[in-house]
């Protein structure tokens, strides 16, 4: 508050506007302010991971962004641990999922700046369902003794899709939740992507027994969620930007929250 005053009054003297009277009523505007600033420190609540449960609809859709970037980062590391077994060169298949993911990312980004009903919700519904056609083309494959340029072909384009659901799940996440819990959100889902990363090396293990089965539990995990993300999420797309948590008397757990 020191520095405060004295760079107005410091501002006030170069403009030749000084007087004394402008001193004390400064020093009485800062005294009131500081006043207000200690007031609601006080005040302040200390919000955790147990708020983003406090209601059904937040518990609903916070379940749902946990287990979709979970099913995410499963599929995108499981397929990448895998690239060694492509057909072709490494170097040039690891080239082709980086040029894929940019070429995704630009198209995205021009059809949710041009187009109004392009929203969030789309994006990831389309992703996930390009996700979900590859892995079970690959499946396919693999179950009818076939695989070849088609697993090149269908990893990049699995990868590339799940590149935009991080982009799209991370940006819902800032969108739907409210200010006050907002980086706990993104906390929340950012560790629990871990998880998935952490497992997904020992997938393809499961091709010991048969080939085409890691592919169809990748199947199985975007299916899932796909299925959730299309019942509890809503467009996030243009919505108003909720500062608060719900009213108490709407909460699970009261005043305990």
């Amino acid at each position: 508050m020191e520095e405060a005053s004295r760079l107005l009054v410091k501002i006030r003297k170069i403009d030749r506007l000084y007087s004394e009277e402008f001193e004390k009523d400064l020093d009485e505007v800062l005294r009131i302010e500081a006043e207000k600033h200690a007031k609601s420190n006080k005040k302040q609540k200390k919000y955790t991971f147990i708020h983003l449960f406090c209601t059904w609809k937040m518990m609903a859709q916070t379940l749902t962004f946990i287990v979709g970037i979970i099913c995410t980062t499963f599929i995108v590391y499981a397929l990448m641990y895998n690239m060694e077994k492509l057909s072709g060169s490494l170097y040039w298949n690891s080239a082709a999922i980086g040029a894929s993911r940019w070429v995704v990312n630009i198209i995205v980004s021009i059809a949710d700046y041009k187009l109004h009903w392009f929203g969030r919700k789309l994006i990831n519904i389309l992703s996930m369902l390009f996700t979900l056609a590859s892995l079970g083309v690959m499946a396919v494959y693999m179950y009818t003794g076939h695989g070849g340029s088609i697993l090149a072909i269908g990893t990049t384009v699995a990868i590339a899709m799940c590149s935009q659901l991080f982009i799209a799940k991370y940006l819902m996440v800032n969108e739907l939740y409210p200010t006050a819990v907002r980086n706990v959100a993104v906390s929340a889902v950012s560790t629990m992507s871990r998880i998935g990363s952490m497992f997904s090396p020992q997938l393809f293990y499961l091709s010991d027994i048969a080939e085409w089965i890691p592919y169809a539990v990748l199947v199985g995990f975007q299916l899932v969620d796909l299925i959730i993300f299309c019942v509890f999420i809503p467009e996030t797309k243009g919505v108003h930007l909720e500062n608060h948590l719900p009213p108490k008397h709407k909460r699970i757990f009261g005043k305990r929250t």
